[in-house]
């Protein structure tokens, strides 16, 4: 099921990304395929336009403007008689830029009037200016462009693209575009197998890293918790009534996390502690607990080196604080102390008590859970430990004092559980 999900949500973000990677390549095609079929309609008027100039005067001045209007209006009527695209209307210039003389297509007045003549700019020698207007959805380009010849001069015209060649261009455009889409999209279907391929290798090697990294410290406090006592059942069963009295409490499942990791390397530190201290039968002296204090700065030495530890930092750094601000090492208090300690707290005094030791036997729930309640709002956050009381006899019932592999394998299982997403969230 896991696996189906991952290929869904795979499918669904490569569907959706060929999707929009396709409409935006297809509608740069279409507007690139319209450009390029707008640029040839100006190539071609400019060809007419060329066309028309041999027939001028050879100077353009104003005693030449009648011939000159004359020539233009047999250009418009040869141009039209010729069956397709037009010009509508043209108007030549001497070299200083004065109008010589100008002429419309009949049938056309109305349509060059609406045209502003007036925004068009001279070019260079050797470079044409055009403007694209559409009116009536119709295409017409008003192009300028010097006229050859020692004598100078501009000649402007309104070129006509038919309503036909229109249809024809866009069409021509949207075959191009759509063509473009649909190669992306069977690109995309033809990637889906290579890339859940890859996403399957990667995942795989997630979860084998995932679970090598909850190995180790699983590993590494099961070591702590054997080198002062000869079990590390205490480490499985107080990482399951803290884990139990999270849920309870409602802690989102990051938090729970970071409790997990904190719980499995609260005595971390206990590393750094010399045996004379740490293995001592009898009770500790004010210098001896000194040096035994220090075992919360140790290891948070150790968590802070690794970004996958750092919030295991909130249980091994105030898993001996006290709500009263009476604890170590910081002396915090109340809310001040992360709320994954304060449980943690309430799971590792319950399971002292009911559990059995070298110098002590195990107290009864009944009498554990009297002890704690000794200890609200002192020792322990009041509400979470209201909490933990209603659910100690069940956990007690299902995980006290057990010291055989399914404690283990119920931790493990729990574990990867609200881990494994960290690998499938993707």
């Amino acid at each position: 099921m896991e696996n189906a999900g991952l290929k869904h949500r795979l499918a669904r973000r490569l569907g959706i990304g060929g999707v929009l990677i396709a409409a935006i390549l297809g509608g740069l095609v279409f507007w690139h395929e319209m450009e390029v079929i707008e640029d040839s309609f100006v190539e071609e008027a400019l060809g007419e336009a060329k066309q028309l100039a041999p027939s001028l005067p050879e100077h353009l001045t104003p005693e030449t403007s009648a011939r000159t209007k004359g020539v233009l209006k047999a250009f418009l009527i040869q141009r039209r008689q010729g069956g397709g695209d037009h010009f509508i209307g043209v108007e030549i210039y001497d070299s200083g830029r004065t109008s010589v003389a100008e002429a419309a297509a009949a049938g056309f007045e109305a349509v060059d009037n609406l045209i502003d003549l007036s925004r068009h700019v001279f070019p260079k020698p050797g470079d044409t200016w055009y403007l694209k207007h559409v009116l009536d959805r119709e295409l017409f380009i008003q192009v300028v462009a010097p006229l050859p010849g020692p004598g100078g001069g501009y000649f402007e015209g309104v070129y006509h693209i038919s309503s036909a060649r229109m249809k024809q261009a866009t069409s021509q455009g949207w075959r191009s575009s759509v063509l473009v889409m649909l190669a992306v999209l069977a690109t995309s279907g033809l990637l889906y197998p290579i890339i859940a391929r890859l996403n399957r290798d990667l995942l795989d090697g997630s979860k084998a890293l995932l679970v090598a990294n909850l190995g180790a410290i699983e590993m590494l406090g099961s070591a702590i918790a054997k080198r002062d006592s000869d079990t590390n059942s205490h480490n499985y069963r107080v990482t399951l009534y803290a884990v139990r009295l999270a849920e309870a409490a409602g802690l989102p499942t990051s938090s729970i996390r970071s409790l997990i990791k904190g719980a499995f390397l609260h005595d971390v530190g206990k590393l750094g502690i010399p045996d004379a201290v740490l293995l001592k039968p009898g009770k500790l002296d004010t210098a001896e607990f000194e040096v035994m204090k220090t075992h919360v700065h140790h290891g948070l030495d150790v968590v802070q080196r690794f970004a996958w530890l750092n919030d295991a930092a909130e249980v091994v750094g105030c898993h001996h604080e006290k709500y009263d601000g009476s604890g170590y090492s910081e002396g915090l208090a109340g809310e001040e102390i992360p709320v994954t300690a304060r449980i943690f707290a309430i799971a590792d005094v319950f399971d002292a008590l009911t559990s059995k030791r070298p110098y002590k036997e195990a107290f009864p729930v009944a009498r554990a859970l009297e002890i704690l309640a000794e200890g609200r709002s002192r020792h322990f956050d009041p509400a979470l430990l209201d909490r933990f009381i209603d659910l100690a006899p069940g956990l007690y019932r299902e995980f006290g004092g057990r010291e055989d592999d399914r404690l283990e394998q119920v931790l493990r299982q729990i574990t990867v559980g609200y881990f494994k997403d960290l690998v499938g969230a993707t």
